[in-house]
């Protein structure tokens, strides 16, 4: 399903039903309540020596935790809860979806390779519940699947591994590598963070001869000093005096900006939002030599493994090399990522 509207508001503001957050931050839920109390003796191992083997995709099983022992800390959030532990070994170099969104309580997940080494991390996916998007995989190596628990949270789960996935992008010939560094923990995005940073950092895309071009991107969410984090990539162009052009599709659920009033504090944009694999597009009237900036990044703010690819297709921007023009003052806008 689209979702297009046009909206004007400050960047900073917390999103909500009516207002699309063009910011990073997200303040992880309160914890509260201690899942369900079960006890399940069909659930995965108890720790790496025993842990049950998947043997392949699609996959489910269920249980309960509370009947184990606390064997593992999780990476992305603070545990002290019993855990169990899964073991897959892909034949093939694959792609990954995986969720906990059935289960009872307050999960944690982490992907750990045979060094014990993290892979992919989430803490609240679906809720309180966790979940990962397009974790890449490579054959022969075997993962550890460990389902923990937030705090001392334990209950039952539902564990779910769909074949996956929807779509698998290739960066079309020709195309335009957006170059930034693949996010991770910890990350700070100097490179497009656009009014995300103190000061507001952009990546000119300019178009070939047609005023078209095509960018190839990487996007993803992580986690930076406990709060859950988005990569959003800010992308500045310049009107050619017709019908601007934004087309996207994503391994993951993503969302769209075509900001026509390129002003940080008080932007004026057009939005769209679409799942993983589905096609989305915006377009309006720029007059010629207009500052726009185009925005993409996840529609959540977790679960999403960083690297994960999307292709962006520009029209109508101008391919003549315009000098950029002041934003204005900075005061209002916050400080990148902090």
């Amino acid at each position: 399903m689209r979702a297009i509207m046009i909206l004007t508001l400050a960047l900073g503001l917390a999103a909500s039903a009516t207002a699309v957050d063009t910011g990073n931050k997200h303040i992880v839920p309160v914890k509260d309540g201690a899942g369900d109390g079960m006890a399940d003796t069909r659930e995965g191992g108890e720790s790496y020596a025993d842990a049950l083997v998947i043997p392949g995709l699609p996959y489910e099983d269920s249980g309960a935790t509370c009947d184990n022992t606390n064997d593992i800390t999780p990476s992305c959030a603070y545990s002290y809860a019993p855990d169990v532990v899964y073991v897959f070994t892909p034949q093939a170099d694959m792609v990954i979806n995986v969720d906990l969104c059935g289960s009872a309580y307050d999960t944690v997940f982490e992907i750990q390779d045979a060094g014990g080494v993290p892979i992919a991390c989430n803490d609240d996916y679906c809720g309180l519940q966790s979940g990962l998007l397009h974790v890449n995989l490579s054959a022969g190596n075997p993962y550890y699947f460990i389902i923990d628990g937030y705090g001392t949270d334990c209950g039952s789960y539902i564990l779910s591994l769909p074949v996956c996935c929807g779509c698998h992008l290739e960066c079309p010939d020709g195309s335009l590598t957006e170059g930034e560094p693949d996010c991770a923990d910890e990350y700070v995005d100097t490179y497009n963070g656009g009014c995300n940073c103190n000061p507001p950092v952009f990546q000119p895309i300019w178009g070939a001869p047609d005023g078209t071009r095509v960018v190839c991107g990487r996007s993803g969410t992580y986690s930076y000093q406990g709060y859950s984090y988005r990569d959003t990539d800010w992308f500045e162009v310049y009107g050619w005096g017709v019908l601007m052009e934004a087309a996207l599709i994503a391994e993951f659920p993503v969302q769209l900006l075509l900001i026509y009033g390129a002003d940080c504090s008080y932007p004026q944009y057009l939005a769209a939002s679409g799942g993983e694999c589905e096609d989305i597009w915006l377009s309006r009237e720029v007059e010629a030599g207009t500052r726009t900036w185009v925005w993409v990044g996840p529609s959540a703010f977790s679960g999403v493994s960083c690297a994960s690819q999307y292709i962006l297709e520009l029209a109508g921007i101008t391919p003549e090399v315009i000098s950029p023009v002041g934003t204005g003052t900075w005061g209002e806008i916050k400080s990148c990522f902090r």
